[in-house]
């Protein structure tokens, strides 16, 4: 894998460039291709028409190839759930790995989960993924965008939880026995560790998941 060049697929340069970090601490050459310049035209792309998100992907992906890019990482919930990435795949002949992939692998593992998401979009796309491949699994959502705001923002991390009531949202969860909570954006990691420290339910991130399948499927 050491050998491989990786493009990281994501919603904006900055977690696009959290992708490419982590990667990077795997020792992977990994390069940053990110869609749109900030989340709300992030956004504005995910409502897009869905034949004109894949045109613009279906050539993204294109340059990408150009770039002798030998896998795709798409570190975006959202945009995950926005397009099918598989038929992109198929289409561009190129592995392609989303926290879709991760998900749909989990789901059998839980039967009521929490999930913190940037918007609808992606908690949508994620309860799909999961009930589909474990019809018993209850996924409870929630979707802010202001997550994601004070993240690009760099704000503290506890800040965060503080500013967005997260504490009651924790609260909630635990409160209805949920039994972990799923960070629904890669935005989220930056405030991972914060909130492990106020709550002692499981928190899923996807990366080190998306890493393993990576790694599975690129040789």
């Amino acid at each position: 894998m050491n050998n491989k060049k990786i493009a990281v697929i994501a919603g904006t340069p900055v977690d696009a460039q959290m992708g490419v970090d982590f990667l990077k601490t795997k020792g992977i050459d990994a390069y940053s291709y990110p869609v749109s310049e900030n989340p709300t035209k992030q956004l504005l792309f995910q409502v897009l028409p869905l034949e004109e998100k894949k045109e613009f992907l279906l050539k993204m992906i294109k340059d990408i190839k150009c770039d002798n890019i030998d896998a795709i990482f798409v570190y975006c919930n959202s945009l995950s759930s926005s397009i099918d990435f598989k038929e992109l795949s198929e289409i561009s002949k190129i592995y392609i790995v989303t926290p879709l992939d991760v998900y749909k692998t989990m789901a059998n593992n839980y039967n009521y989960l929490g999930v913190i998401c940037a918007n609808g979009q992606s908690s949508g796309g994620i309860e799909k993924t999961i009930v589909n491949e474990n019809p018993k699994c209850t996924a409870v959502t929630l979707g802010m965008m202001t997550l994601v705001n004070n993240v690009e923002e760099k704000v503290e991390p506890m800040d965060i939880i503080k500013n967005n009531h997260l504490e009651n949202i924790i609260d909630f969860f635990e409160g209805i026995n949920t039994q972990a909570i799923i960070l629904g954006c890669t935005h989220f990691p930056y405030f991972e560790d914060a909130l492990k420290s106020i709550t002692k339910l499981d928190i899923i991130n996807p990366a080190e998941k998306m890493y393993d399948l990576l790694c599975k499927n690129i040789k």
